[in-house]
């Protein structure tokens, strides 16, 4: 099958979306996106690009500007608010790394990687629906269908209104704010750091680089809280929050001073990939956890390598969707399962799963089958998903695509 041949409509321009999208235009695909706001913008916090989608967007040859606007993250640290005590250690094995970034930043790249390949933007374009078929249209708001295509993608994220199922939304979300880097502070350039207090408190910094390039660099700053509580948190007003920011971890009381956070609710959720015949969803469209591992924007890179990889690879669309599905779902299933029995250790009004936390995880993670066990599993490398995919074959189809062109000139 010849990319050059297909249409691909994608809804939504998030990591997962914009990714897919310069994938497949770049190998001649004809590929829009659909999008609901008036012009592509990212929505989120900062966050660690593991070796998994580092891995892909070196493929896209996006990974040196990447590291530019990033902060290189060589460690997880997670200690107790009140003494002190290490419960989370985690590093990266031998020459590996992770790249905190701001999400605007990794969005301007990929934005700009699918221009540049000749993706068209339909903005102020909401998707409601997606009609199946050997010839899928996309349903907008407005009620009209868009022109056919060959393969339609959901890439919505967990809101997203196709196929909608019910999910569980965690009782724990967090506040999190974008602040200028603390220069001549305590924390560490390449370190994620956290503090917990059981589980039902919880703060991080993290080291996110800069938005473009002559930016200043910046942290995020997260602070748990219950659903419930939040406006009962905003009532009390924003002395009062930095209070217990000062109380709980002091040294993050200037970060806290600076913010402007954004409230976000987490879910759990792994709807079935296969919306209907052509219609495939990507993301957390597909499978939405909590951010405890860290895995989503990774998870969305992977989603679109493999389905490009696929799609390069297989005789027909029907072929590449089931060769995508062989590829992910192993991957997605563990993790989401894994995601489901770890987030209570961190998030959660349990006494008893933080105590284990602390008495187990920490000292186990000086123990090297331990230690390198967690550091595979945190940084979402257990399982291979790279080498499932074939990302070589990947690099490989779009070299043969330019001697082609090469030859025809």
């Amino acid at each position: 099958m010849k990319l050059e041949t297909l249409d691909i409509a994608i809804a939504g321009a998030g990591v997962g979306g914009l990714s897919l999208a310069a994938l497949l235009a770049s190998r001649g695909a004809r590929v829009t996106i659909y999008d609901q706001m008036s012009a592509p913008q990212p929505v989120g916090s900062g966050f660690v690009l593991q070796p998994t989608g580092a891995a892909v967007l070196s493929r896209m040859g996006l990974l040196a500007q990447v590291e530019a606007r990033g902060a290189r993250i060589s460690r997880m640290h997670g200690r107790l608010s009140g003494n002190g005590r290490t419960v989370l250690d985690v590093g990266y094995r031998p020459g590996a790394y992770g790249i905190a970034i701001q999400r605007v930043a990794l969005f301007d790249l990929l934005l700009e990687a699918a221009i540049n390949a000749g993706v068209r933007f339909e903005t102020s374009s909401r998707v409601t629906d997606i009609e199946a078929g050997s010839a899928p249209r996309l349903i907008l708001d407005s009620g009209i269908r868009t022109a056919t295509a060959d393969l339609a993608i959901d890439a919505m994220g967990a809101n997203s209104p196709v196929a909608a199922k019910a999910a569980t939304e965690l009782g724990y979300g967090a506040l999190w704010a974008t602040v200028p880097w603390p220069e001549h502070g305590i924390f560490r350039k390449d370190e994620l750091e956290q503090r917990y207090k059981k589980a039902s408190q919880m703060a991080g910094v993290l080291p996110v680089g800069t938005a473009r390039d002559g930016a200043a660099p910046m942290a995020t700053f997260f602070w748990s809280i219950r659903n419930k509580d939040f406006e009962a948190w905003r009532a009390a007003g924003r002395e009062a929050w930095i209070d217990a920011v000062r109380s709980f971890w002091p040294e993050a009381e200037a970060l806290a001073a600076v913010a402007e956070p954004v409230h976000a609710r987490y879910r759990h959720l792994t709807r079935a990939p296969v919306a209907g015949k052509h219609v495939l969803k990507i993301g957390d469209a597909w499978h939405a956890t909590s951010p405890q591992l860290g895995q989503g924007a990774n998870m969305a890179l992977l989603d679109a390598a493999s389905l490009a990889s696929a799609l390069c690879r297989a005789a027909t669309v029907g072929e590449a969707i089931e060769r995508h599905l062989k590829q992910r779902q192993i991957h997605i299933r563990f993790y989401q399962l894994l995601s489901r029995i770890l987030t209570p250790f961190y998030q959660s009004d349990s006494s008893v799963l933080p105590f284990s936390r602390d008495i187990m995880i920490g000292p186990a993670t000086k123990l090297p089958l331990v230690r390198s066990l967690i550091t595979t599993l945190v940084t979402g490398e257990l399982l291979d998903p790279v080498g499932r995919i074939e990302l070589d074959r990947l690099v490989s189809e779009k070299k043969v695509a330019v001697q082609d062109q090469d030859a025809l000139v």
